[in-house]
């Protein structure tokens, strides 16, 4: 026999009296059905003809409380079922075991609802999902329309107890099946070991215990906990961190735009670039009364009181009075680069940029450094002769610097002043663009411990590679 499909309703359920306890049993399909387990006393019975049960054997109670019972009607992805049996498994030497539900549709057959640790997943055959006709398996990985399934379990399944009706010898099936999985999904490939050129694909997809409990009628209270990952439960951070992921992606194109479309309408611009000499404050006036000689550095250099080497010897030089510059476009990014022919030796300067219409200033201090020699034979050189500052949102208008060096010798003869406006800031691009990272980085973290939590179960996973065949 097999199920009874192609109905426009279910039939009718006939009641048949159990050889053993002599209860009642009722059919739900009774065209369909060919073994039948008498609720009462568990006794396994062949349906030998409309008015007959032949005793097989005995089964064990039922260990678990069950959610849904036999006969309970309800309605998943738009089709009608009908539970026609529970049955509970293990697997073959280990003492992990699940619950099936078999589902009865009378346009569909059967299906199934399987339950391990509290996860649910409902699971039919070819009549259900055509498209198993193409499901392959190759070097350990099954496909099935253009998706790869991964590895996730191989087992001998053991009926430990069961009640309802079956279209075949259910008792007796010996099969080896293994499950793949690509989340929500699970494919499952059933051989039977008495005949290894029967191959059974199946599809499943992970289906939360509310859905159920609405399709059937039935309560929340009675659905077991969930403890652990499911074998095919979505992962909840995997969709964050694609969402993440295309966000930070648009975000960043969209910077990278801003970032192009100010360069080209305000492009750099070289307000200044000089050298000027450096000199160490005249003398202090003597003792006849004559003052020292002043010199003019070429750059407006600003005389304030006289200095001298300190007594760790460093040198402040006289301060320095660039020329006016006018900055057109603002606010503006404004660089100002300092260099100097340093040997061994230090310079420091302290820049200040003075708004000659607001006095408004900006003051930065660099210090730069450079050392070099020879050690063992070899050449060495450390630091840089050169450093560079950027100035944020200056407004336009007329400008000049105030500069006051210093260094660790006298011997530094002369600094270079480059000022350019405009520039791209490419720190704040990349400070961006790493902050756009944050979000996707932290998902995709938590949905790889996701993954791999997932995988701990499992003897096939991913992230420990062992050697699969596709036997």
């Amino acid at each position: 026999m097999a199920a009874t499909i192609n109905l426009r309703a279910f039939a009718y359920a006939t009641d048949v009296t159990c050889p053993h306890c002599h209860k009642p049993v009722t059919l739900y399909d009774p065209d369909g059905s060919e073994y039948v387990v008498c609720s009462e006393c568990y006794s396994y019975c062949r349906y030998v003809d409309k008015n007959h049960l032949q005793f097989q054997q005995t089964l064990q109670p039922i260990k678990y409380e069950h959610v849904l019972e036999i006969g309970n009607q309800g309605t998943l992805y738009g089709t009608q079922y009908k539970v026609l049996a529970y049955i509970e498994k293990k697997e073959g030497g280990t003492d992990y075991d699940w619950r099936e539900y078999m589902l009865y549709s009378y346009t569909k057959g059967y299906a199934f609802l399987a339950e391990y640790n509290g996860h649910w997943s409902f699971i039919a055959g070819i009549q259900h999902f055509p498209e198993l006709a193409n499901a392959v398996l190759v070097d350990g990985v099954a496909s099935l329309n253009n998706v790869d399934y991964l590895e996730y379990n191989r087992y001998s399944p053991v009926i430990t107890t069961l009640k309802g009706e079956f279209d075949w010898d259910i008792y007796d099936e010996r099969i080896w099946a293994r499950e793949f999985v690509s989340p929500p999904y699970m494919l499952v490939r059933e051989k039977d070991k008495k005949n290894e050129q029967v191959i059974d694909w199946y599809l499943g997809e992970y289906i939360e215990p509310k859905v159920i409990a609405e399709a059937f009628k039935v309560s929340m209270d009675k659905f077991p906990e969930r403890t652990d990952i499911g074998a095919n439960q979505p992962n909840k951070h995997k969709k964050r961190w694609q969402q993440s992921l295309r966000m930070s992606t648009a975000a960043f194109v969209l910077v990278v735009i801003i970032q192009v479309i100010f360069g080209f309408s305000r492009q750099t611009q070289v307000i200044m670039n000089k050298s000027a000499a450096l000199t160490l404050p005249p003398q202090k006036q003597d003792s006849t009364g004559h003052d020292s000689t002043r010199r003019d550095t070429g750059l407006n250099a600003i005389l304030t009181q006289s200095a001298l080497p300190s007594a760790n010897g460093n040198f402040e030089f006289q301060p320095l009075r660039t020329s006016t510059f006018t900055i057109y476009k603002g606010p503006a990014p404004v660089d100002i680069d300092l260099s100097a022919p340093l040997s061994n030796n230090w310079f420091e300067a302290t820049v200040e940029m003075v708004n000659e219409k607001t006095n408004e200033t900006w003051d930065v201090t660099q210090e730069f450094e450079y050392y070099s020699g020879y050690e063992d034979g070899e050449g060495w050189s450390e630091g840089s002769t050169s450093t560079s500052v950027t100035l944020d949102d200056i407004p336009p208008g007329r400008y000049h610097l105030n500069i006051y060096p210093y260094s660790g010798s006298a011997a530094v003869s002369e600094m270079n002043i480059a000022v350019t406006a405009n520039v791209i800031l490419w720190q704040d691009l990349l400070i961006t663009i790493l902050l756009l990272c944050v979000a996707p980085l932290i998902f995709w973290y938590l949905q790889r411990r996701y993954e791999v939590s997932r995988w701990m179960s499992s003897d096939y996973s991913p992230y420990n590679k062992t050697t699969s065949s596709d036997d």
